[in-house]
């Protein structure tokens, strides 16, 4: 896996991120969305709770986002 280069991170708790980072695996690109947590020295590390999709993907898990959205009640959880 290539580097990672950050498109967004979304702050969880005090401890944990959701970041969302364009990555390339065995040369080709990826979307990978994963908890990033605090270690004990401080820093961000990458947890192994996350997945990683196709760019041919995204649309349809950006539509699966959309309705799950809409979904839910007015006003927050």
């Amino acid at each position: 896996m290539s580097p990672d280069l950050p498109v967004v991170d979304i702050q969880k708790n005090s401890r944990e991120r959701l970041r969302i980072t364009h990555t390339t695996y065995k040369g080709r690109p990826y979307i990978d969305f994963r908890v990033w947590f605090v270690d004990e020295a401080g820093d961000y590390q990458p947890s192994r709770s996350g997945v990683s999709i196709r760019p041919d993907q995204l649309a349809e898990v950006m539509r699966g986002l959309a309705l799950a959205g809409r979904e839910l009640p007015t006003g927050g959880a």
